[in-house]
């Protein structure tokens, strides 16, 4: 099975996930100046800016939604306002989610981001180990769920939900019901986690899990780690290395596996590991072999890690064969991306044009749309486009080129390749939470509104004066 017809198969597949469960918040603002009173950075935040994501085990079943799949998760959060932040974000993406409350605040990590560099973590927790009440409900939501899963995801941050006896109840009870178990481990309970299926561990948790000291991998430390991991909790270990990519480790056969990693640039490493279990998971539960499944999860994680912050994927960046490729978006998976950035509490912003001789001026309104939220769309005029409305000889550069140019460009996060000479189709499936024009066109131009009537605003930019294609054409042309 090739991995198109792999991927495909995810929307007919189920996950049930299980584990701790918090908000992420990013606050973000500017940082440029040092305060009067301590000589501290000073962070004018930005609300608008602000954003709240699913994290921890939430995030790994916002990955197997965001990839067309059902996710079923348990976890337990608190009856406060940030709890009901949380089922929000869980309901806009179609989660089916069964909490447990024991008087515990719901967690949250609140991240203080200033000039797109993170600055300081705040962690919110209180982390008691369950009571037997909570530890029967989460078992009761496990049992009512079970037999439609395909796979069970234990995500394990070590705050207090999973004990070793309801963990290893958990592998039990998959197992007579003949499903696999995935765990992503904390170090803390390696106990907890002996028989089950698939073991996700980074460099530091297997050192962690092995009881060693911190050093840095070499081959012949892995190996020694990873066959360590298999033979002493009799799990396939998935043992993930960042820039090493991945190993796998098989315990059936002795044998292992190493995957170099598919990123191009790593801009925020934040859940890229949910990212893998949640992709394996489904690629194991749509009948891919292991080594299938490893290698599309490697994949997906060589995708994300180029977002920034706590992210996901969409089946069709994870179908598209290169990672610059991955961000060149499709009219009918349009809305799907919108969709799912805004439920992850992103602001989306979007420009349009032909983009043509890539220059000066368009990095200068480019890095300005960026700036006004947290995903830039990038609507392309094709060539038919181009020439329908700027003449037979244009454009001059073919659109596959020029939309790999952008896609080169740190501020572009995806491009659409449109037909029309207008950009409503495109801001219809996308309804823009900001889009962007030239100062030459104003604020009523032709697609303010449209924007408006989804909610959006527009944003102009003053153009600078002598860089357009046309004037640099008529300089090459005159010279």
């Amino acid at each position: 099975m090739d991995n198109s017809e792999l991927i495909s198969r995810f929307p007919s597949q189920t996950i049930l996930v299980l584990g701790d469960v918090f908000l992420d918040e990013f606050v973000s603002g500017d940082c440029s100046r040092l305060s009067p009173e301590a000589p501290v950075p000073v962070l004018k935040v930005d609300e608008a800016k602000t954003r709240r994501v699913l994290g921890g085990a939430a995030n790994t079943a916002a990955n197997v939604a965001s990839l067309g799949a059902k996710a079923i998760l348990i976890g337990i959060d608190g009856d406060d306002w940030y709890g009901k932040r949380f089922a929000e974000l869980v309901r806009g993406l179609g989660i089916a989610y069964e909490p447990v409350r024991d008087g515990r605040p719901t967690m949250r990590k609140t991240r203080l981001v200033g000039q797109g560099q993170q600055l300081l973590r705040l962690d919110y927790e209180e982390t008691p180990t369950v009571d037997a009440k909570g530890a029967a409900a989460i078992l009761a939501a496990f049992r009512k769920h079970l037999p439609a899963a395909g796979m069970i995801v234990v995500s394990d941050y070590a705050k207090g939900m999973l004990t070793k006896e309801m963990t290893q109840t958990i592998i039990r009870e998959a197992h007579a019901a003949g499903k696999e178990v995935l765990i992503d481990p904390r170090p803390q309970h390696a106990d907890y986690y002996t028989g089950c299926d698939y073991i996700t561990p980074n460099w530091k948790e297997s050192q962690g899990l092995l009881g060693q000291s911190e050093s840095d991998p070499t081959e012949g430390l892995i190996l020694q780690n990873g066959m360590a991991l298999r033979d002493s909790l009799r799990s396939h270990v998935i043992l993930t290395l960042g820039a090493r990519g991945i190993t796998f480790f098989d315990r059936e056969h002795g044998t292992h596996f190493n995957l170099p990693t598919q990123a191009r640039e790593v801009f925020d490493v934040s859940g890229a590991g949910d990212t893998v279990v949640a992709t394996f998971a489904l690629a194991r539960a749509a009948g891919g072999g292991l080594e299938d499944s490893v290698r599309i999860a490697n994949k997906a994680a060589g995708v994300v890690v180029a977002k920034f912050g706590t992210a996901t994927l969409t089946r069709e960046e994870l179908l598209d064969a290169e990672p610059g490729e991955s961000r060149l978006i499709a009219r009918q998976s349009l809305a799907e991306l919108s969709q799912g950035l805004k439920a992850q509490g992103k602001r989306v912003v979007t420009v349009n044009g032909s983009f043509d001789l890539l220059h000066a001026g368009h990095a200068y309104i480019l890095e300005e749309a960026r700036a006004q939220g947290d995903v830039l769309i990038v609507g392309l005029n094709s060539d038919a486009s181009v020439k329908a409305y700027k003449g037979a000889n244009r454009p001059i550069i073919p659109e596959t080129e020029r939309a790999r140019m952008l896609l080169a460009l740190r501020p572009v996060d995806f491009v659409h390749i449109f037909d029309e000479t207008e950009p409503m189709p495109f801001l219809t499936e996308i309804k823009p939470n900001v889009h962007v024009n030239g100062s030459e066109y104003g604020p009523d131009c032709i697609e303010a509104p449209l924007v408006k009537r989804f909610g959006g605003r527009i944003h102009i930019i003053e153009k600078i004066p002598g860089l357009s294609t046309s004037e640099i054409l008529a300089r090459i042309r005159a010279g």
